[in-house]
Order: structure tokens, then sequence, then C-alpha cells
């Protein structure tokens, strides 16, 4: 799905994320990180905002169930896991991830029309330094 390179040298920690975006895993992997990503474009990243943008779009076209877009609202927009998620709508576990599953996949649909393959992300993260 991608990869993370971390320079353990400097006062901060740099992440470079890529996100394939045309299979479930990807897309789901770009939702989990939606809300480090909503943090990026406060630093002036203004391809975060093009990927949230986008993101939203595809949410938008996919044709998503109503059941479908609340599991992933109550996961991935409000953080609370797929238990919590189920015992708030009423269905097991395994209903939610389910119904996150075929979401994903239409996601994934919506960006392989569009050809928007692999996207990167760089986040930024202050480390404390311990004192000598």
């Amino acid at each position: 799905m991608g990869h993370v390179k971390v320079d353990i040298e400097k006062g901060s920690r740099s992440y470079n994320v890529k996100y394939s975006l045309n299979d479930a895993a990807g897309v789901k992997a770009l939702l989990r990180d939606r809300h480090r990503i909503s943090s990026a474009r406060f630093r002036g990243d203004y391809a975060a905002c093009d990927i949230l943008v986008d993101l939203h779009s595809a949410i938008n076209s996919a044709g998503l169930t109503d059941r479908q877009t609340e599991a992933i609202a109550f996961v991935y927009g409000f953080d609370v896991t797929q238990a919590e998620a189920a015992r708030q709508m009423g269905i097991t576990q395994q209903g939610v991830a389910k119904l996150i599953d075929d979401a994903a996949d239409k996601m994934a649909a919506v960006y392989k029309r569009w050809e928007y393959g692999e996207v990167s992300v760089e986040y930024t993260e202050d480390i404390e330094m311990e004192a000598t």
C-alpha cells in the first residue's frame, strides 16, 4: 500500500506517506489519516487541501448507501471503534466492517475512473527533546 520515511535525527519527525487510491486498502488508509492531512493544510500544504476536496468528491460520487455513509462517518469522522459504531447503529461490528469495506470499494472505483493512482502526503510532528 505504501511506505513511511522517518528522519530520527531531527527535532521533528517527517513522514512521507503514499496512498494508492485505486484499491480499497489505500482508500481506508486515506480515510484513517484524514484528520492528520486536514491539519497539514493549516501549515500551507495546498496539496492536502486538494486531497481532502477530492476525497469529499469521491465520497459524494461513489453512490454510498445511507448506512455506508453512516459507518464511514462514525469510524473515520468521529474516530470511534467499529464496535462502538455498531452499538450506535444497532448492528454487529462485522456489519460495520462490511459496510466500510463496500464503501471503500465504491470509492476506489471512483478514483480509478478519475485515473487518480497514488498520492503522497508529508507530515511533520514535533518530538520532545530530552534535556541533558
